[in-house]
């Protein structure tokens, strides 16, 4: 029973805490370096716009708009605040994963390339006629290329001239 009176002075000493926290007048942050540069309108007096604002008309149609709506479609143009468009670079075209062919052989289930296909696996990977490379089915496989199928079109990669077999 020693324990009770113990906690209800625990937990009052809480609450005297918690309360003092809540009233407690908190410090202010200290005032910004550049707080004497910001305009100050007078009182009275509307605040100016800057030069480069866009009129609030411009943006009626876009607060009048459901962007919810289930019909909505995406804008033919995308919207760039002024001033911006000069900073935004074209996006980068993705780039298709550079297929590099290392060499190519016989084994006792057929014909096999070793392809350099995907950059997530470190080195190049074994590929038997039917699989996958890149997302291109492997059609052929001679003694000096392969021949990838595209939807686009074959794709022909072939050894360096250096690696190819001699007569």
């Amino acid at each position: 029973m020693t324990r009770l009176p113990a906690l209800y002075v625990a937990a009052v000493g809480l609450v005297l805490v918690g309360l003092w926290l809540r009233l407690a007048r908190s410090a202010l942050p200290a005032p910004r370096a550049d707080a004497a540069a910001l305009p100050v309108p007078a009182a009275g007096r509307r605040a100016t716009a800057p030069a480069d604002a866009v009129p609030a008309t411009d943006y009626e149609s876009i607060v009048a708009a459901n962007i919810f709506s289930q019909t909505r479609t995406a804008p033919s143009v995308r919207f760039v605040p002024v001033g911006q468009a000069a900073k935004r670079a074209a996006p980068a075209a993705p780039r298709a994963p550079t297929l590099k062919l290392y060499g190519t052989t016989l084994s006792p289930q057929g014909a096999v390339a070793i392809i350099d296909a995907d950059p997530k696996v470190p080195g190049a990977e074994i590929y038997r006629l039917g699989d996958l490379v890149a997302g291109a089915r492997l059609v052929a496989i001679t003694d000096s290329d392969v021949t990838l199928a595209k939807p686009s079109g074959p794709l022909v990669l072939r050894l360096p001239p250096a690696q190819r077999k001699k007569p």
